[in-house]
């Protein structure tokens, strides 16, 4: 998980980040499910894939507390976690226990989702799933998770990554963002990097 998060006030609401990426995807002559693509987005920002879809067409948000909120991102990201990294449930428990200063039972009962934590337990979580914003990525509503994930998808479009070997890379591997900073890359810079990525992703693959 990448820190993609910004504040929720400095944020458009969504509906306009939509019709921006829209526009972008339109003008550039792109898919929309294949920028959009909702399995990413739901990895990146621990949410149901029905509730990525449901929102990026606009619908509502599904209706929850926050305690279900937290308990459901926390299973999430666990899911996640053991999926992307072929670690054993027991020895990820483990190593989240030793973080937390809690035991092995509590830990899997705090990642399954039976449990709630409690605020320092939710911020030693963040942190051992890398998640930049804190806190704030288990309690914010799901529009606004989503709408953060989506800055870094509309700033690549709307910053000069054409439709060249760069954005290509992104939308075939399923890739929310990649985090440039508004760094501007010449077409070759990009065709090397995208190279060199694809080259990391193929000799991960052949070692697994």
């Amino acid at each position: 998980m990448s820190g993609f998060l910004v504040s929720e006030s400095s944020l458009p609401p969504l509906h306009e980040t939509l019709a921006r990426l829209d526009t972008q995807i339109a003008e550039k002559g792109l898919e929309r499910g294949e920028v959009l693509d909702v399995a990413a987005l739901s990895r990146a920002t621990a949410l149901a894939q029905d509730d990525v879809r449901g929102l990026l067409d606009g619908g509502a948000a599904r209706e929850e507390g926050v305690g279900d909120r937290i308990r459901g991102r926390v299973r999430a990201l666990y899911e996640a976690y053991l999926a992307e990294s072929g670690r054993r449930p027991a020895d990820v428990c483990r190593d989240v226990a030793s973080g937390l200063g809690i035991s092995d039972k509590w830990a899997r009962s705090l990642l399954s989702g039976d449990k709630m934590p409690n605020v320092p337990d939710l911020t030693r979580l963040a942190e051992f799933f890398h998640i930049e914003p804190g806190t704030k990525f288990f309690t914010d509503p799901a529009p606004v998770v989503l709408n953060g994930a989506l800055q870094g998808v509309l700033r690549e479009l709307e910053g000069g990554l054409e439709d060249g070997p760069l954005l290509r890379f992104t939308i075939k591997h399923g890739v929310v963002t990649l985090a440039l900073r508004g760094r501007q890359l010449t077409p070759r810079k990009q065709e090397a990097l995208a190279l060199m990525l694809e080259g990391l992703l193929s000799g991960e693959e052949t070692e697994r």
